[in-house]
């Protein structure tokens, strides 16, 4: 035991005395060293034609009449500005110290260096290998092929802290001023326009629309204007491959697209100028991908591989990773994700009157805008408290669909009509040349659904309690009506 006890003691004094000798070995080389100036690198950085670094994975690129290209891969589109940034960087590298006597290249990490940079220009080559960053001082050493090491600013680290796909020039996703439709092309394909005031639908407080030949079906405002955003206003997040050959497609999911989305747009003012700018310089007719009347088209394809998700414009060999939020709001477009989820949407400016039908009664209500932006309800000859019944009528909703544990779960089959009792029938006449009059009837389903139909022909399902609430809240408003003539 006491044998054990003295090894434990002798070995914490070994490790004393190694980190002591480290210090000393570390202080003797800082008192060998000088602050003396030295240039490593006073080029002018338009000069240099190539530059090499291996900092996640080894560079090279060359430039030729101004523009840089990558080495081994004449494919890859070089972001130009990055690399003009790089060799600014590394066209002026100095030194404020150096250790004259190096006994060990291995104390400055330097016989193993960590990175390796070259600037080569028609007449030199510079050569410069980088080890280990220094205790303080924010400084690291690096050495030239010489005898002697010196010490940089640490910042150049940084300067070539890029990848091989962090110098690939991506593709601009384009600032859109406005967008007047969305295609996409997953499973089904949708057509979806933005217009307001198009008389496209009953309503003009709808402003979506799902067009098919030469009808349009009106789509929820939120929802669909939340998929425009989605699918317009993302980023790359990474590029992943800069030149992904047909064959390659595959690992991300591309070689067979979950779908397809393509945006008219007009362009931001800003982005269209210098459009417009470089149009000019460049003589270029316009592409395919713009109109007459300013507009341009984006298009781009996504998929999935592995858990992640990735994306390339639809004439592009550039692959990038993408959130899943985008990759869902275009695979999973569709006129189930996007109807209104109300049953009616009306503008109470244009409906006259209202006529319901309830248990066999006729009923009409007149309506008329006041001057306190409100509205004046009469039935009959009597002024009546109608809002709440018509604020109780847009609150119902279609609703979602259920799980399968739910005992109250929305019917799976599409709704139909058969026989079926109407439970409430309301008729809006309005002052509209178009859609003069809207028709919402309630049709008895089940104990817990309805099937409303608008005008006739959109069927849905809704919660069988708020058209009783909304029948009961109807009678409440004529029996109060009645009973005091």
């Amino acid at each position: 035991m006491k044998r054990q006890k003295r090894l434990i003691i002798l070995s914490g004094v070994l490790v004393v005395c190694v980190a002591g000798t480290v210090v000393v070995s570390r202080i003797d080389f800082e008192e060998k060293m000088t602050g003396t100036e030295t240039t490593i690198v006073d080029v002018d950085s338009a000069d240099i034609t190539k530059l090499f670094w291996n900092y996640e994975d080894e560079v090279s690129f060359t430039r030729e009449d101004g523009e840089w290209k990558y080495e081994s891969d004449d494919k890859m589109a070089v972001d130009q500005d990055l690399l003009d940034e790089i060799a600014e960087n590394l066209s002026d590298i100095t030194s404020d110290k150096m250790v004259e006597e190096v006994q060990s290249l291995g104390v400055y990490g330097l016989s193993d260096p960590q990175y390796n940079i070259t600037v080569e220009t028609e007449d030199e080559t510079y050569e410069i290998a980088v080890g280990d960053e220094t205790f303080s001082d924010g400084e690291v050493y690096i050495s030239i092929g010489d005898d002697y090491v010196y010490l940089t600013d640490a910042g150049l680290i940084d300067d070539i802290s890029y990848s091989l796909l962090d110098c690939v020039q991506k593709e601009e996703i384009p600032e859109m001023e406005s967008i007047s439709s969305v295609s996409v092309n997953n499973e089904d394909t949708l057509d979806i326009v933005y217009a307001e005031d198009s008389g496209y639908c009953y309503s003009d407080a709808y402003t979506y629309y799902l067009k098919d030949g030469e009808n349009y079906q009106n789509l929820d405002n939120e929802n669909t204007e939340t998929m425009f955003t989605t699918l317009s206003e993302f980023v790359w997040e990474e590029c992943v491959d800069y030149y992904a050959e047909d064959s390659e497609l595959s690992s991300y999911g591309l070689d067979e697209p979950d779908a397809e989305v393509s945006i008219v747009y007009t362009p931001a003012e800003d982005e269209e100028d210098s459009e417009i700018a470089d149009s000019e310089e460049s003589s270029e007719e316009t592409t395919d991908d713009s109109t007459d009347s300013g507009e341009q088209t984006f298009a781009y394809q996504v998929g999935t591989a592995d858990d992640a998700y990735y994306a390339k414009l639809k004439d592009s060999n550039i692959v990038y990773s993408i959130s899943e939020d985008v990759y869902n709001a275009a695979v999973d477009a569709s006129y189930d994700e996007l109807k209104p989820d109300e049953v009616v949407l009306l503008d109470w400016d244009t409906v006259d009157s209202v006529e319901i039908e309830l248990d066999g009664n006729v009923y009409t209500v007149d309506i008329e805008s006041n001057e306190d932006d409100g509205y004046t309800y009469s039935f009959g000859d009597s002024e009546i408290e109608f809002k709440d019944v018509l604020d109780q009528l847009s609150d119902i909703t279609i609703p979602e669909e259920s799980t399968e544990d739910d005992e109250t779960s929305v019917p799976e089959e599409e709704p139909a009509l058969s026989n079926n009792k109407t439970e409430l029938s309301l008729t809006f006449h309005r002052n509209t040349e178009e859609y003069s009059t809207v028709e919402v009837v309630f049709y008895q389903y089940n104990g817990s659904y309805c099937i409303a139909a608008l005008n006739g022909d959109e069927l849905n399902y809704v919660d069988r309690s708020a058209v009783v609430d909304l029948k009961e809240a109807v009678n409440s408003v004529i029996l109060d009506s009645t009973s005091g003539e």
